[in-house]
């Protein structure tokens, strides 16, 4: 028994790179055939509620391509994934090489280093990515910040009092630059400031001192130290300024991310209620708000999903012209605040294709910061109605094409057929009218080619209506066990009544089971297909047999005739079709309605290329069902 396939863990955390890293998991996953693990590992340290929150998208559009969720506390990044690893066997792990707040603390280098070491008989693999950068960072000016700052500068003074007495008092600035530098990494430029002025005043007293009275140049030192002071609030702005940036440019990450999960389950979406249903858990995931999409309907709204409270909204006629221009002018897709909730048109490329209503949370509100990912949501969702519209417009301008095309086929298929038989019977008619006795023998042949032709236009009028009840299902298909046998006399017994003697050759085995079906269709299908056979190979013998064998039953009409082009295999079973080489005979009905039927009947028909020459049309009938019991005693 060949042994299960190893599976590929992917490690997960908060950061834009972890879309990336799904995707990876999952080619990596597809293409060894193996089943592939999403691994989040919860260390027990602060995290920031978003992070949370990201982490659970990320894992639930791992769940969706496929993966199995795990997550997993550990005192460290680094023995979790070694204790999953361990536990699922794995044959790779991905990881991403992260950046830290500290720039010593390389997380994925670091995680991959310490597996290594761990001795894991899996292939580790670092997704390299130096665009990412360090989230949010918890700062502030508040009393556990000032207690730390002073605290600091106590930790600073102790260490500059331990300085020996004849040391020089320049192995204090150090101390207290590095403090500065801190307090403003750690809890902003504002207490950095305030730092920088107590370091001064701490210095001035150290330097009056009796430990450091003998110290030259106490002017110049302290020039020096404020200095140094002012270099390192440069050099820390400048930091923040960096990381900033790079705060942003995750931020943008993240946004880009969700509109390309939003873009892709859109993409996905063939209603309209699809489409909201879509939108709306996109909007609850990202915006942790609740939404629905307003479409107008006479004086009020059709809201998709229903919402389970009342809209607030005015009617359409008020709130569509206010939406045109919305609340700043300038920008048609600034969100509209009506209340605690907020409205923004779904615009198109050529109108409005509806209303977007977002409403936040109790306990929260919408930020203006969020505005420009919840605008480009809108034109996601109005680019994914409009979508919609056209397809449902074009499969419109199909049909009517469709239908044009059929009208205009079909007037030119019986166009001749009608006015030819029309034309004999006004031909004979007129010649019967004429004054004077006509002979009998003319008379009687007048009368048969009236007759005829009448029978040629009801049997065009009738295949017409047969097709059309079939296509449209107003024919109930009948089916009933009974032998293959008396269907296919009681179809040659119709062709002799009407055409005499036929150069058929039957060959139906005695032992043929019985088969379900309805005899009056499985009988104009027989006559259909000899009659095709008689037209195209006049006076040659055509052969028909049946056979059956597990689950059905063939039956076969083999003619002699020219045969069927290479590529017409198929739509020679079209409406109104006919070769290009032919010259005469019916519209192109017979075979449709064979077709049918067969279909009808949840069978196939199909035509082969004849050995020697010639066509072979084949039809198969299940044989669904229980056939009945014979009488006790029959033999």
């Amino acid at each position: 028994m060949e042994a299960a396939p190893r599976p590929i863990l992917v490690a997960l955390g908060a950061e834009a790179r972890a879309l990336r890293l799904i995707q990876a998991g999952f080619r990596l996953a597809r293409k060894r055939s193996a089943p592939w693990i999403a691994v989040h590992v919860e260390t027990g340290g602060a995290q920031l509620v978003e992070d949370g929150e990201q982490v659970q998208v990320w894992l639930q559009e791992a769940q969706r391509l496929g993966a199995e969720i795990r997550i997993v506390q550990a005192p460290t990044l680094a023995q979790g994934l070694s204790e999953v690893t361990r536990s699922s066997h794995a044959q790779a792990l991905l990881l991403g090489r992260s950046r830290d707040r500290w720039p010593w603390a390389r997380v994925g280098h670091s995680t991959a280093d310490e597996l290594q070491r761990r001795g894991l008989d899996t292939c580790i693999e670092v997704l390299d990515d130096r665009s990412e950068s360090a989230g949010p960072e918890h700062r502030g000016t508040g009393f556990g910040a000032m207690v730390g700052t002073l605290s600091v500068l106590a930790a600073c003074s102790g260490l500059a009092w331990l300085v020996p007495r004849e040391g020089n008092i320049a192995l204090v600035l150090p101390v207290y630059l590095a403090a500065v530098a801190f307090i403003a990494h750690r809890w902003g430029q504002g207490l950095a400031v305030l730092a920088s002025v107590l370091a001064a005043l701490l210095y001035s007293f150290l330097l009056e001192t009796p430990r450091f009275s003998d110290a030259a140049a106490h002017w110049p030192n302290l020039l020096f130290f404020l200095a140094m002071l002012l270099a390192a609030q440069a050099v820390v702005g400048l930091l923040h300024r960096l990381r900033d940036q790079a705060r942003e440019v995750q931020r943008r990450e993240v946004h880009t991310a969700s509109l390309y999960l939003l873009g892709r389950a859109l993409a996905r979406s063939l209603t309209p209620r699809q489409v909201a249903d879509t939108a709306v858990e996109h909007l609850r995931r990202v915006f942790k708000a609740e939404a629905c999409l307003l479409f107008p309907e006479g004086s009020g709204w059709r809201a998709l999903p229903p919402p389970s409270l009342d809209l607030g909204l005015p009617p359409p006629e008020e709130l569509l012209p206010r939406l045109d221009v919305g609340e700043r002018l300038g920008d048609p897709l600034e969100p509209l605040s009506i209340g605690r909730a907020y409205c923004l048109s779904l615009t198109g490329t050529d109108r409005s294709e509806g209303v977007l209503q977002v409403r936040p949370r109790e306990t929260a509100d919408l930020p203006p910061g969020t505005w420009e990912l919840l605008k480009a949501f809108a034109v996601q969702i109005a680019l994914a109605l409009e979508r919609l519209r056209w397809l449902e417009e074009a499969r419109k301008a199909q049909v009517e094409s469709e239908t044009e095309r059929m009208r205009s086929t079909l007037l030119g298929a019986i166009g001749h057929d009608l006015r030819t038989p029309l034309a004999a019977i006004h031909g004979a008619a007129g010649s019967l009218l004429l004054p004077g006795q006509i002979p009998e023998s003319t008379r009687r042949d007048l009368l048969t080619m009236i007759q005829d032709e009448s029978e040629r236009l009801a049997q065009l009028l009738g295949n017409l209506l047969d097709l059309t009840r079939l296509e449209s299902g107003n024919i109930q298909v009948q089916k009933e066990w009974q032998p293959i046998e008396e269907v296919v006399g009681s179809a040659l017994g119709r062709m002799e009544r009407r055409q005499g003697a036929l150069p058929v050759h039957v060959d139906l085995p005695q032992d043929l089971t019985l088969a379900p079906f309805d005899a009056v269709l499985i009988e104009q299908v027989l006559v259909n297909l000899l009659t095709n056979a008689q037209r195209h190979a006049p006076g040659l013998e055509t052969d028909l047999r049946a056979w059956d064998e597990p689950g059905w039953v063939h039956l076969e009409v083999a003619d002699r005739g020219p045969g069927i082009p290479s590529g017409f295999e198929d739509r020679i079973f079209d409406k109104f079709f006919r070769l290009p080489e032919a010259r005469e005979g019916g519209v192109g009905l017979g075979l449709a309605i064979c077709r049918a039927i067969v279909q009808a009947h949840g069978g196939r028909i199909y035509v082969e290329e004849r050995s020697g020459g010639g066509s072979s049309f084949r039809f198969a009938l299940p044989l669904d069902g229980t056939p009945p019991q014979p009488p006790e005693g029959a033999r």
